[in-house]
């Protein structure tokens, strides 16, 4: 098998619905999207073979972007604005690839400040709710 490898970017990151939608993309500097796996332990019988334990999985979605406090179109203010709103999203990694990772999360507010005299950054983690889904890019 050949070698493949991905750049992140140049991508795309949008949260909300058709008529209220915010692309994050030209502030993001990182994201990711990371599942987290939690497996119960197996269940032994009398026999003495086993069972699989419980498994459960949840997906979180972290961005770090560009501060841009008092902005016409702010990311910061969007994301304060609709805390606790559950959204559609869209990410694709890399659009050469073809491809984009859909789903719903639960908006949270980003974190504000930083070290004094830098480019200030925010970071925010966004539970997902139920599963991503990857589809074509769609224009």
């Amino acid at each position: 098998m050949a070698v493949n490898a991905q750049t992140l970017g140049a991508g795309t990151l949008t949260i909300g619905a058709s008529t209220d939608i915010i692309q994050l993309a030209s502030q993001v500097t990182e994201v990711e999207l990371a599942p987290e796996v939690d497996r119960g332990d197996p269940i032994r019988v009398l026999s003495g073979e086993s069972v699989n334990g419980d498994r459960t999985e949840n997906w979180t979605l972290s961005v770090t972007f560009l501060t841009d406090l008092g902005e016409t179109t702010s990311v910061w203010e969007y994301l304060f604005e609709n805390r606790s709103s559950v959204m559609p999203f869209t990410f694709t990694p890399n659009n050469s690839k073809g491809k984009q990772i859909n789903g719903s999360l639960t908006v949270e507010a980003a974190s504000l400040g930083g070290e004094a005299g830098a480019t200030s950054t925010s970071e925010v983690e966004f539970s997902l709710v139920g599963e991503p889904t990857i589809s074509a890019i769609t224009p």
